[in-house]
């Protein structure tokens, strides 16, 4: 295989994977055997391997080192530590945004947000997504909402049905409703603390419940 070819092959591999841990069609402590992948492929192991490093890079992947590779098991602590991250940026965001917003944003802002009131289950997370994006984009901080796009696209992405089973809706309503209000009125200071407020408090109830589903999955696991 010519190196072009084989940079094709982990492209290909890498990808084709991680959407299917993100999706949950991998789930957590699933085996990845790269014997059985190299053959779905029909690749030989080589790009396999190297696919596999990748996705240990991004957390998606945990290998051994015997060389097992496993899909990674989201822990409450590496879950926090995003959202920490999370805030910390998107607060900078708005505090940079606000000073520049106009009608214009704050009318879009309220019609996602009306959008989110209405819309079905599986329709909440982008949508979500995008109300925050709105938020920020007056700031025109390019490399800090690739960041908050990368966290939401690939760890939220494997949490997504775990937030829509648990999530609180009316309360997140209401607080963008108020961070609306907040920013429209420019108070910043007022804006970030409920931002922050929105962002981690909804974060540690996740983690908690998180916690909590796992501990009664190896509680299961064992009898």
């Amino acid at each position: 295989m010519s190196e072009n070819n084989k940079q094709k092959a982990v492209l290909s591999v890498t990808e084709d994977i991680r959407a299917k841990i993100l999706d949950g069609t991998y789930p957590e402590g699933m085996a990845l055997s790269q014997v059985d992948i190299a053959s779905t492929y029909q690749v030989s192991r080589t790009p396999v391997r190297e696919a596999l490093q990748i996705l240990a890079g991004e957390e998606l992947v945990e290998i051994r080192d015997t060389g097992r590779a496993t899909v990674t098991t989201i822990s409450p602590e590496s879950f926090l530590e995003k959202c920490e991250l999370r805030a910390l940026i998107e607060v900078k965001l708005l505090e940079l945004s606000i000073p520049l917003m106009g009608a214009e944003d704050i009318a879009k802002a309220r019609e996602l947000n009306e959008s989110l009131k209405k819309c079905a289950p599986e329709e909440w997370t982008p949508l979500n997504y995008l109300f925050h994006e709105i938020l920020y984009k007056p700031a025109n901080r390019p490399l800090m909402q690739n960041v908050i796009k990368d966290l939401h696209h690939r760890h939220y992405a494997r949490l997504k049905s775990f937030i829509l089973s648990h999530r609180n809706t009316p309360r997140s309503l209401r607080e963008h409703d108020e961070l609306i209000d907040r920013c429209e009125r420019q108070d910043i200071e007022g804006a970030c603390y409920a931002l922050e407020s929105h962002i981690m408090m909804s974060a540690y109830a996740l983690a908690e419940q998180l916690k909590s589903q796992q501990l009664k999955r190896r509680q299961t696991a064992s009898l």
